[in-house]
């Protein structure tokens, strides 16, 4: 390309990506605390203590109540006084009992004052137990992390359960491992198991637990007493209790302490705050240490709060100055955009205006037929003088179900359900991915769909949905891809231990393969063809560490019986795509949406957990609640996203939205994905790539095969070899070498300066450069050229008004604007 006639025309369609502008992140260093508003009264947080024996510590929350009846955090300000002489209290408000009989602690802050009752039941030291109270400080202190004894094979021969799983594994391995030389009962200070974390022995983990420190006394005391076992049923807590119930922090600098209860089956209950393990999912937002939030800037984040293998999630807002903020009425299309709404105006955001007609129709083809709109529909569609919401629900009607929707949406599905020769063969290929493009054009409801797959036998040729377990083969890999396609659970973390930051336990994972233990696969009649069958006199599925036979047993809820003789995986079947299954529905709908705005209500989408929450939950259970009351009707669910008015805003962010990421108050721009460049490109010039070995005029999206003999072009931009479940083996990153093959490359030159190329064509037909200027932008960016756009393009600065055509092209499919689904 002429170098001038590129720098001219770069500076006409090289526009930014995003409207308005990114907001800076802070450090904690560097935010500080901001003034007191006025209190109005204090709150305590639980309202009253009791203190069960000796080793019972608990704490408050302090309150205080502004002018907008929220509350502040003034814990870390407060003074704590008691003249009760059987209590003790610090400064930062623990309180420990001396003995028994009630109590009272003074508490002031900001000028007001609280009584906090005490009430002692016991100031008795009771034994200290090895799950109870042991097992919890070697998890805070890491020793049993992954890094440290907890890793696969322990370190300097001394191993313990990651994060402390196995409660009666651990027990044993300090008691009876190397003969029980890590304590010494006749000498207790001379234990390794002291020696060894304070670091009076070389230890390589370095000091650990400091000499009389809590954590020290604790262990020195359960080995005087003699290192007594207790069982995990018997000592671990049932569930967790984070207080406060709510955390919205105004501004940067503010802090909020959180205070963990633990809740035992014998109904007693402790404050495990000192014990349990606080992480940030957002550490731009908030930072959390010891169970303090310091807020850093406005967004949102998650704490998860994990205590001896109990998991909860607080979520938390930073509200910021919102000085100025009014919401003003904004029109709803459908239920979408009421919940939505909702959360931005919790928020204190504003959604941004609707994209203008000719981005809706470049979005919506794009995202529903994987192709762009061609220059005559888009031309038509402007032209149309309807209602604009009239004729985008028309639209989106004309596109969903039509024949590039099927082969699309069937790409999508051959992507998850991976559909690849490697797996199943040349034929095979064929044959499963033409039956997937069936089920889509016949939109055969979900729950069918996913029934239909996984309770498939028989030949592979003729039952084409047989090919799954063809490609899974095994039970583990089946137990992996089933819970993280159909129910968003990754559950490879628990083949080999208890899940590190989820409920999901070992066991669980091969009660849930033991359902496809008896699925076999033997050689068909026919060359490449293989037979599913269910083996009904063996196949079992054994523990890892057990070597235990598994029975089959879902990972929660309850299936019903399964008969002897019966295929096990029918009454699993049932369970997973039940409508009271709480994540079949909720995990489809949420990755429909994710399809459509780039991520998640729940995002990554395939890992739904309690320390990954919602953004919106409300949201998200309207998608599933309406999605399960369709029949699990995919293309209704696609049809309520594409006509809601929050798909429909603009990319352009305004004051109140410019830091929103996760609350859909904005689009934000897509690449392309490698099928969709390629389309683009093929129907901005009107020349088609041919593929080796495949019929011409061939898209992208009907290669049945993840790997695409030949083309660099797919493979570089991201299309799946479909070895993979997860969402993520799919690319839509830009790199240098997106760049340089975008400017470089043979797909995009072959395809503009081909003598049958659209471009070609175009320039011998329009005579007049204004018109000629405006197809080429219609059929690349699939809107008119502006003002501005049309005063710097000048065809004299080319002796070849063929070349400049070209040049045009070239830099309009270089541009952001066509790279970007905006």
């Amino acid at each position: 390309m002429n170098y001038r006639t590129w720098t001219i025309l770069a500076g006409v369609v090289m526009t930014p990506l995003f409207g308005g502008s990114a907001s800076s992140t802070s450090s904690a260093t560097d935010v500080a605390t901001p003034p007191l508003p006025a209190i109005r009264a204090l709150k305590l947080e639980p309202a009253a203590l009791k203190l069960q024996d000796a080793r019972d510590e608990r704490r408050v929350l302090v309150l205080g109540e502004i002018e907008s009846g929220k509350f502040l955090d003034l814990t870390s300000q407060a003074d704590f006084k008691t003249a009760s002489t059987n209590i003790t209290v610090t400064h930062n408000g623990v309180v420990t009992p001396k003995s028994s009989g009630e109590a009272e602690v003074m508490i002031s802050a900001a000028g007001y004052s609280a009584k906090l009752p005490v009430t002692v039941a016991s100031a008795v030291a009771q034994p200290v137990r090895f799950v109870r109270d042991i097992e919890p400080m070697l998890s805070k202190v890491g020793c049993n992390a992954g890094t440290c004894h907890g890793s696969a094979k322990g370190k300097n021969g001394f191993k313990l359960s990651l994060r402390g799983y196995d409660p009666d594994f651990d027990y044993q391995a300090l008691v009876n491992d190397i003969s029980g030389r890590r304590f010494n009962r006749a000498n207790v200070e001379e234990s390794l198991m002291l020696s060894k974390p304070t670091a009076e022995v070389p230890h390589e983990g370095r000091q650990v637990i400091k000499p009389g420190s809590r954590e020290y006394e604790l262990l020195s005391a359960w080995i005087t007493e003699g290192t007594k076992p207790e069982t995990a049923s018997a000592g671990r807590a049932t569930k967790i209790e984070v207080l406060p119930g709510d955390v919205e922090m105004d501004l940067a600098g503010r802090t909020q302490q959180l205070i963990v209860i633990a809740h035992y089956a014998d109904g007693t209950t402790r404050d495990v705050t000192r014990d349990a393990i606080f992480s940030s999912s957002n550490t731009d937002v908030a930072e959390v240490k010891d169970g303090q939030v310091r807020a850093l800037r406005r967004g949102e984040a998650a704490v998860l709060i994990r205590y001896e293998g109990i998991y909860a999630t607080k979520a938390l807002t930073v509200m910021g100055n919102r000085a100025g903020y009014e919401w003003a009425n904004t029109p709803t299309n459908n239920y979408i955009d009421q919940h939505v709404y909702a959360k931005l105006q919790r928020i204190k955001a504003v959604p941004s205006e609707l994209c203008t007609d000719a981005e809706f129709i470049r979005r919506v083809s794009l995202d529903l037929t994987g192709l762009p709109p061609k220059a005559e529909r888009v031309r038509a569609f402007l032209a149309d003088t309807n209602d604009s919401k009239f004729k985008r629900d028309a639209l989106i009607t004309e596109l969903i179900g039509s024949p590039d929707f099927v082969k699309c949406w069937a790409n999508k599905w051959a992507d998850l359900l991976q559909c690849n020769s490697e797996s199943l063969g040349a034929k095979g290929v064929w044959v499963y991915r033409e039956w997937i493009a069936k089920c889509v054009a016949e939109n055969m409801p979900y729950d069918q769909f996913v029934r239909t797959i996984l309770l498939a036998q028989g030949s592979t040729y003729q039952n084409p949905a047989a090919n799954y377990f063809r490609v899974l083969k095994e039970p583990g890999k089946i137990t992996e891809d089933v819970s993280q396609t159909f129910l968003g659970v990754r559950f490879n973390c628990n083949k080999c231990h208890d899940h590190p930051f989820e409920k999901w336990t070992q066991n669980q994972y091969y009660e849930f393969g033991a359902h496809f233990a008896r699925v076999a696969m033997k050689k068909g009649t026919l060359p490449g063809e293989e037979v599913v069958y269910v083996n009904f006199n063996g196949g079992e599925v054994k523990h890892l560490k057990t070597d235990m036979v598994m029975t089959p047993k879902v990972p929660f809820g309850s299936e019903r019986e399964i008969k002897q003789d019966e295929d096990r995986r029918a009454a699993f079947v049932d369970w997973m795509t039940s409508k009271e299954n709480p994540l079949f529905a909720k995990s489809m709908a949420n990755r429909t949406w994710n399809y459509f705005f780039g991520r998640g209500i729940i995002d990554p989408v395939d890992d739904i957990r309690a320390s990954n929450p919602a953004s919106n939950p409300q949201l998200l259970d309207a998608l599933t609640e309406h999605f399960i009351a369709t029949g699990f009707d995919i293309r209704k669910l696609m049809s309520d996203i594409c006509r809601s008015r929050t798909y429909q805003l603009s990319i352009v962010k305004n004051k109140w939205n410019e830091d929103d990421t996760v609350n859909f108050s904005h689009a934000s721009p897509r690449r392309l994905s490698a099928e969709q460049m390629l389309d683009a490109v093929a129907v901005a010039t009107g020349v088609r790539p041919q593929f080796a070995g495949m019929p011409l005029n061939m898209r992208p999206v009907e290669i049945p095969d993840g790997t695409v003999a030949g083309n660099d072009f797919l493979a570089l931009f991201g299309r799946p070899k479909r070895q993979s479940a997860c969402e993520c083996e799919r690319s839509s990153n830009m790199t240098l070498s997106h760049a340089l093959n975008m400017i470089n490359g043979l797909t995009l030159s072959d395809a503009i300066n081909s003598p049958t190329s659209k471009v070609a064509k175009l320039v011998e037909s329009e005579k007049d450069n204004q018109k000629l200027v405006e197809e080429i932008y219609v059929s690349c960016l699939n809107r008119l050229p502006t003002q501005k756009e049309l005063a710097v393009i000048d065809f004299s600065q080319s002796k070849s008004r063929l070349e400049y055509a070209q040049d045009l092209t070239w830099a309009l499919i270089n541009s952001p604007a066509f790279i970007f689904n905006r």
